[in-house]
């Protein structure tokens, strides 16, 4: 990760439009997503295409495993076959998506606190390389200290972070998919900026 996004996350500085909600608008995306909902195969892997990476980072920095982001990027798939019927065309495709991914990193947060994971000895990352250069060597460290301190924060403020920061989504999207009104969002989204920042200005 380049040192310079690493520093816009942890500062976690607001788009210039996160202060207000978009206007409803025409969403091409959706129209994408009732195509594919048709049977149309080229409409379904124009959606994977453009949002694999997306979910692929939005499960990362939640759950901070890619094997677990791959197989819950697919279920996300899966899910959206399933659910095709439910979409509402007034509804930004990206909400009704990420309500999904949502639903499915619960469940799989509720999963790991039934079965926690198994601690790894020491010796089994023997075989990894340290970093060429200083620099790379910080930004590693910087990158492990930033998902750790995501990993702090309750699901609910890591995950609005994750949306209007990393995914970009208006107010009023991310407000749909927690559930709440745009002023408690507000309010909420400010805590968590301010709570990643006070574990951030501890790193060294």
């Amino acid at each position: 990760m380049a040192l310079s996004s690493l520093f816009l996350w942890w500062r976690l500085d607001p788009p210039a439009d996160a202060t207000a909600s978009a206007p409803d608008a025409l969403d091409p995306e959706g129209a994408v997503f009732q195509r594919a909902s048709s049977g149309d195969e080229q409409a379904w892997q124009e959606l994977f295409d453009r949002w694999k990476k997306p979910l692929l980072a939005f499960f990362y920095r939640s759950l901070g495993t890619m094997p677990e982001a791959e197989d819950l990027t697919l279920e996300v798939f899966v899910r959206l076959h399933r659910a095709a019927d439910r979409y509402e065309p007034r509804a930004a495709f990206a909400t009704f998506l990420f309500h999904i991914a949502r639903n499915l990193l619960l469940n799989a947060l509720r999963h790991r606190r039934r079965k926690p994971a198994q601690p790894v000895a020491p010796e089994a990352f023997d075989y990894l390389v340290a970093p060429e250069s200083e620099e790379a060597r910080r930004v590693s460290e910087l990158e492990e200290s930033f998902q750790h301190a995501l990993a702090q924060l309750p699901e609910a403020q890591r995950t609005l972070l994750l949306l209007v920061q990393q995914q970009d989504l208006d107010q009023r999207a991310a407000a749909t998919i927690l559930g709440l009104t745009e002023n408690a969002l507000r309010v909420q989204l400010h805590r968590a900026r301010a709570r990643l920042k006070e574990i951030m200005s501890n790193v060294p």
